[in-house]
C-alpha cells in the first residue's frame, strides 16, 4: 500500500543515512539500502542490486513480513516502496519506487551480455550491512547446476548476505545471491544473467495493466491480513456519481491479469473484505457502470499482499496435491477422481479435470470457519483464483482427500477464450493466507 512518510520519519531517516559509514563516498555504482520506517526506530532490512531507475533486485529471503513500510535509500536520497514482486519461484524480488523527483545519484549495473563468459578469478561478490560497509569477497571457484532455474555454486573467501550481486572487473552484473549453499562454508547459490531477465520480464509483465502510480484516495484505506483485505471508506468520500440504471462498484484488478474483479457496492455501505491471492500486486478503486464494469477506475489505492509462508497449523502437511481426472460418464457415489501425472488440454478442455488434495494434520477437535483459495497461474501470468472455506476435522485428520472440478469453480473459464496458452501453469492453495501446497505442469 502507498502511503507518505512524516516529516519527523523523512528528518530521522536522514540522520540515519548520515552516519552510514562510507555512504557519501559510493561510486558511480553501488549498492542501495533497503530501511523498514514501520517501528518506533528506523531498520536496516538488507543492501539491495539497482537494475533500473526506480528498481532494485534483492532475495525474498531478507525481506520482512510486512512490506508496507519501506523506503530505498542511495546513501544520500531516499524513495518510498510502492510495490514488492517476486517471481513465481520466489527466488527474487523486484522492489519499485518513484525517483523521478530526486534523481538517483548512482547508476544501475549494467548486465552481463547473454552468451559472454567471465573469468571466475576475476569475479566478486558485493556485500553490505547495516552501517553502510561495502565488502567485496572473492570467487574462488564457480560451478553450474540445473533445479529447473539455472544456478552457480560459488565459493567465496568470505561470507556475503543474500542479495548481493556478482560482479565482472569492469562492473557488470554477472549474478544475484539468492540461497546460502549447505555443502560448505561460504559457499552460495547465485542465479545467472539469463535468469534475472527471466524474473525482469516475468515480473513486470505483472505491472501492464497498471496506468499510473497514485496515492491513496482521500477519504479510503486498505487493511491487509494475511491475504485477507479490507477496503474502509468514509461517508464524505468522493465516490462516482451514479446515473439512472448504474450501479456503483468496486474493482479489484490483480495487475497480472486481463479481467476486472468486481464487487457490488450497496447504498450507505462503506466497507468490504475480500480474499486476495497472495505475493500478487493490486489497485483497486471505484466505477459506476449499467453492467459488468469494462473500464479502470479513475483514482485508485495500489497495493500488494505478501508471499504467503508454508503452512504449518495443527501440523498439517500435504500428502498429495495434483490435477486428476474423473472418468467419461462422470464421478458415482464414492467415487473419486484419480490423480494424473501427464496434464493435457484435451483433459482441461473435456471438464473431467479436479483439483485434488490429500493431507493430513493433528486436531484435537473441529477447527471449522477457516479460508481456502485455490489458483491457477498461466504461463502468461495470470492468476485464476477461487475461494471457499476450509476446515480441520478431526475424523479427517490421517489423510484428508477433497477435490473440486476446475470448471465448476472456474479455475478453467478464461484459458478457454485464450486457448490455453502453451508452457508453464503453478497450482497452489492457501488456507487462512498460508501456502498449503503447490505443483507445476506443463502444457506443450
Amino acid at each position: 500500500m502507498k502511503k507518505s512518510l512524516t516529516a519527523l520519519l523523512v528528518l530521522i531517516l536522514m540522520a540515519v543515512l548520515c552516519a552510514c559509514a562510507g555512504a557519501e563516498d559510493a561510486g558511480k555504482t553501488d549498492l542501495f539500502d533497503l530501511w523498514d520506517y514501520g517501528g518506533e526506530s528506523m531498520t536496516w532490512v538488507a543492501s539491495v542490486v539497482p537494475v533500473n531507475e526506480g528498481t532494485v533486485m534483492t532475495s525474498p529471503a531478507v525481506l520482512p513480513e510486512n512490506t508496507e513500510h519501506l523506503a530505498v535509500s542511495d546513501g544520500k536520497n531516499f524513495w518510498e516502496v510502492q510495490a514488492v514482486l517476486q517471481d513465481d519461484d520466489g527466488l527474487l524480488a523486484m522492489v519499485f519506487y518513484d525517483s523521478t523527483e530526486t534523481p538517483e545519484r548512482c547508476e544501475p549495473w549494467t548486465l552481463l551480455k547473454l552468451g559472454t563468459s567471465a573469468d571466475v578469478e576475476d569475479c566478486v561478490v558485493r556485500s553490505g550491512d547495516a552501517f553502510g560497509s561495502r565488502v567485496n569477497r572473492g570467487v574462488q571457484y564457480a560451478q553450474e547446476i540445473m533445479r529447473e532455474r539455472r544456478f552457480e555454486v560459488l565459493s567465496l573467501t568470505g561470507p556475503a548476505a543474500l542479495g548481493s550481486p556478482v560482479l565482472t572487473t569492469d562492473g557488470q552484473l554477472a549474478g544475484i545471491v539468492v540461497a546460502e549453499w549447505a555443502e560448505g562454508d561460504n559457499q552460495v547459490l547465485a542465479v545467472t544473467p539469463e535468469e534475472i531477465i527471466y524474473t525482469w520480464y516475468r515480473v513486470s509483465s505483472l505491472l501492464k495493466n497498471l496506468p499510473d502510480w497514485q496515492d491513496m484516495p482521500a477519504g479510503m484505506d486498505v487493511t491487509i491480513q494475511q491475504n485477507q483485505v479490507t477496503f474502509d471508506w468514509t461517508e464524505d468520500m468522493k465516490l462516482p456519481e451514479t446515473a439512472e440504471g448504474e450501479s456503483l462498484y468496486l474493482v479489484v484488478v490483480d495487475t497480472g491479469n486481463d479481467f476486472f474483479r468486481y464487487n457490488l457496492v450497496n447504498p450507505g455501505q462503506n466497507s468490504l473484505s475480500l480474499l486476495l491471492t497472495p505475493g500478487r500486486f493490486y489497485f483497486a478503486g471505484f466505477v459506476a457502470s449499467a453492467g459488468a464494469p469494462e473500464e479502470f477506475p479513475e483514482t485508485y489505492a495500489t497495493f500488494s499482499v505478501p508471499a504467503a509462508k508454508p503452512l504449518t497449523e495443527y501440523g498439517f502437511h500435504p500428502l498429495v496435491t495434483a490435477i486428476a481426472e474423473a472418468p467419461e460418464g462422470g464421478l458415482q457415489e464414492n467415487e473419486a477422481p484419480v490423480p494424473v501425472t501427464e496434464v493435457t488440454e484435451e483433459l482441461l478442455r473435456s471438464g473431467r479435470a479436479y483439483f485434488y488434495s490429500s493431507s493430513a494434520y493433528e486436531v484435537t477437535e473441529d477447527v471449522t470457519n477457516q479460508t481456502l483459495v485455490i489458483t491457477l497461474t498461466a504461463p502468461d501470468g495470470v492468476c485464476y483464483s477461487h475461494n471457499t472455506g476450509w476446515s480441520y476435522l478431526k475424523e479427517c485428520m490421517a489423510e484428508d482427500t477433497w477435490y473440486l472440478s476446475l470448471k465448476e469453480i472456474g479455475l478453467t473459464e478464461g484459458l478457454e477464450q485464450k486457448n490455453y496458452p502453451e508452457g508453464i501453469y503453478r497450482v497452489a492453495y492457501y488456507v487462512n493466507g498460508y501456502l498449503a501446497d503447490t505443483f507445476e505442469f506443463e502444457l506443450k
